[in-house]
């Protein structure tokens, strides 16, 4: 049995706790990488002001999920190419997104996605803070960095560099249901 001494240090944490390291699967022809984190107290302060709707309950349940794409070219380019590809990207997570949202909500939990373009949800309602996906992605895992370019901030993945389309999953299922989800859809989607 855990002690009440044990829940409050976990509570009080400040980092994240990766709970799945990084799985790689193709989708339409796109190399996806996702990991799973339960965030810490810290990281989630102000996320009643990006899901308005969620409980607390529901926020101290709450799993984020970097969703990463391989990209053919580096995204820290603005050519044509680049534009074409972040847009295909987007549209790939969406519909990848969208399945892993709908199957999760068909069993009784709550999930959603992240517009990575605006940085607010797809399927739930909208607060007044968009959600940051690089630096949120950062915030979770060492293994990724983030560099200035401008104006612009930039994660870097240790492989793919900057070659890289970056999302964000939430969920409050557990995180052995949410493996399955993902392991049932991409296989139904493959």
């Amino acid at each position: 049995m855990v002690d009440a001494k044990t829940v409050q240090s976990v509570d009080d944490r400040k980092q994240a706790i990766c709970l799945a390291s990084p799985n790689t699967f193709v989708f339409e022809d796109s190399t996806f990488e996702y990991s799973v984190f339960k965030p810490s107290k810290r990281f989630l302060r102000d996320f009643d002001t990006i899901f308005p709707s969620l409980t607390s309950k529901q926020r101290k349940e709450l799993l984020v999920i970097p969703v990463i794409q391989k990209c053919q070219y580096d995204m820290v380019g603005l050519t044509a190419e680049v534009n074409h590809e972040r847009d295909i990207k987007l549209e790939l997570f969406v519909k990848w997104g969208r399945a892993i949202v709908q199957r999760i909500l068909s069993i009784g939990m709550w999930a959603d996605i992240m517009d990575p373009a605006s940085g607010f949800p797809i399927f739930s309602e909208a607060g007044p803070s968009p959600y940051p996906d690089v630096q949120g992605t950062q915030m979770l895992s060492n293994r990724f960095y983030v560099q200035n370019i401008g104006c612009c901030h930039i994660l870097f993945h240790p492989t793919w560099h900057s070659h890289i389309y970056p999302s964000t999953f939430f969920t409050n299922a557990p995180v052995d249901i949410l493996l399955k989800v993902i392991a049932e859809v991409n296989a139904k989607l493959s």
